[in-house]
């Protein structure tokens, strides 16, 4: 028996859940992608540090690509492209989401799965030695677990997230 038989078969991805791109000018670049290929603003925050402030200048925004008929999407969470100020969205300077931003602009790729498979994703990933980290989305109805591919390219794996924590 091979060293990959011996793993949890994998559950089946629903889709693309979100692109999130570093940039250096948030309002510049949400403004062309709103004017240019009609992404209208889902939501934007200010998360300079780990506390939301309400009257600050936005530091991620995402913006609506479609909506999506899945759990996530039926639970508020469409199909998106994120835009993080990489200078002042507190995770963006995180080391577990995404590659220096001299390097590339792409912060993460986010996969939806669905909710009764998360749990199966994770003890998978687990016997794959691959480390994890695992968020919470409360505004998005959401939680997800990161890692990366063998670049260092950051993965997401997320699901809609009935339960209040």
């Amino acid at each position: 028996m091979t060293e990959a038989s011996k793993t949890t078969t994998a559950p089946p991805i629903t889709g693309v859940s979100e692109v999130v791109l570093n940039v250096a000018d948030l309002p510049k670049v949400r403004d062309f992608y709103v004017r240019v290929l009609g992404f209208p603003i889902h939501s934007e925050v200010s998360l300079e540090t780990s506390v939301v402030d309400p009257d600050g200048d936005p530091t991620i925004s995402f913006l609506t690509i479609c909506e999506t008929d899945t759990p996530l999407g039926r639970g508020g969470h469409p199909q998106l492209l994120a835009l993080i100020d990489y200078r002042r969205h507190v995770h963006a300077r995180r080391r577990f989401v995404g590659r220096d931003v001299t390097h590339s602009t792409l912060n993460h790729l986010a996969f939806e799965v669905p909710p009764e498979s998360f749990e199966i994703h994770a003890q998978r990933l687990r016997e794959l030695n691959i480390d994890l980290t695992f968020s919470e989305f409360p505004a998005l109805n959401a939680r997800a677990m990161f890692f990366k591919d063998p670049e260092g390219n950051v993965l997401e794996l997320i699901c809609h997230d009935s339960i209040p924590r």
